[in-house]
C-alpha cells in the first residue's frame, strides 16, 4: 500500500462514525457486505466502530494489520468472527487495506466480547483507557474509550472513540457524567492536537443540560461537526425503538463527531439511514470531511 499520496494531495481528511449493532443486527453477514461497498466507495480515511463484537466461544485469530492497544485490564484476544475483522477482510476484496484496532468493553448478551473498532490508512498506535467506577468484565456498565495516535498528511491525528451510558440510570446517578469526566483527562492532556472524538454518547442533542450540553462546556476546544459544517445532511442518527432506547419512539441525534476548535468541516452527512445509502444497523452514522 503506498501511503504518500496521504501526504501530497490537497487533504481533506474524511470520517465515519457508526454503531453497528454487531451481530446482533438482523441479517448482519448481508448488511456488513453494505457497510464494506459503501466504505471503499466514499474512501474513508478513519473510521470509528462501536458495538463491535465478536463471539466467546471462538478460538484466536490473527490479522496482519490488526493493531493490538495497550490495555490495562479485561484484555481480550482478538477472535475468529470478530465483526471488524470480517469487515475488514471485505473491504480488502475491494482493494482497500485497512489498519484496524479494537478492544472489548464487556459481555454482550450474555455470548459476545463487545467493544470498540478504529480503521484507519495508516499504522495506529493505540490506547484503551477505562472511564466507568466498574472495571468488571460481565458489567455491561464497564466502558472503555479507545485512543489512536494516527500521521495522515503529514499531520498528528488523535482519534478517540466511545460508547457512552445515558445521563442518569434508574437511581439518579449521572453516569456519562462520571464518565466524560474521565475521558476529559485523556482530552486536556492532547487538547492542543488534531483531535477527532467520535462515537454513541447516547445523550440527545435536543436536551436541555444534560450530556451534549455537559460536553460543550467542559471540552471548549471541541466543536460538534454537526453545527459548524458548512454542509449539511439529516440530523437523527436512531429512529424508533432500539437498545438501550425501548421506551421511546421519537427521531434522536445521539452520535456525533466532534473536532478541535481550529478544524474546519466541509461536510456532516447522516448516512446508513435509507435516504442516503440503505440502513445497516439501529443506528445511523455520521460522515464528515474535515478541513484544516
Amino acid at each position: 500500500m503506498n501511503l504518500n499520496f496521504l501526504k501530497l494531495r490537497d487533504w481533506k481528511m474524511k470520517v465515519l462514525t457508526l454503531n453497528v449493532h454487531g451481530w446482533m443486527e438482523k441479517f448482519a453477514s448481508k448488511k456488513i457486505k453494505q457497510l464494506a461497498q459503501v466504505i471503499a466507495t466514499k474512501d474513508y480515511d478513519v473510521i470509528a466502530l462501536q458495538e463491535v463484537n465478536q463471539p466467546m466461544k471462538e478460538g484466536m485469530t490473527e490479522h496482519k494489520r490488526f493493531i493490538k492497544p495497550s490495555q490495562e485490564v479485561n484484555l481480550v484476544p482478538l477472535k475468529k468472527g470478530n465483526y471488524a475483522g470480517v469487515l475488514v477482510k471485505e473491504l480488502e476484496k475491494f482493494g482497500k487495506y485497512y489498519f484496524w484496532t479494537w478492544s472489548a468493553n464487556h459481555i454482550g448478551y450474555d455470548k459476545y466480547d463487545e467493544g470498540l473498532a478504529i480503521l484507519s490508512k495508516t499504522p495506529q498506535n493505540s490506547q484503551v483507557i477505562n472511564i466507568s467506577q466498574s472495571t468488571e468484565y460481565d458489567n455491561v456498565g464497564t466502558r472503555n474509550i479507545l485512543k489512536s495516535e494516527i500521521s495522515i498528511f503529514d499531520k498528528k491525528w488523535l482519534i478517540f472513540n466511545g460508547h457512552f451510558s445515558w445521563w442518569e440510570d434508574p437511581e439518579d446517578n449521572q453516569i456519562f457524567k462520571n464518565e466524560w469526566d474521565r475521558a476529559q483527562i485523556a482530552l486536556n492532556e492532547n487538547m492542543k492536537e488534531n483531535i477527532i472524538f467520535m462515537g454513541d454518547f447516547n445523550n440527545e442533542a435536543s436536551t436541555y443540560n444534560k450530556g451534549y450540553d455537559y460536553v460543550l462546556k467542559t471540552a471548549p476546544f471541541l466543536n460538534d461537526s454537526y453545527t459548524i459544517a458548512q454542509e449539511n445532511y439529516g440530523y437523527a442518527t436512531m429512529k424508533g425503538k432500539i437498545d438501550g432506547w425501548k421506551t421511546t419512539s421519537d427521531s434522536k441525534r445521539i452520535d456525533y463527531i466532534f473536532v478541535s476548535d481550529k478544524l474546519t468541516v466541509q461536510k456532516n452527512h447522516v448516512i446508513f439511514n435509507q435516504d442516503n445509502e440503505s440502513i445497516v444497523s439501529d443506528h445511523f452514522g455520521v460522515e464528515v470531511i474535515i478541513l484544516e
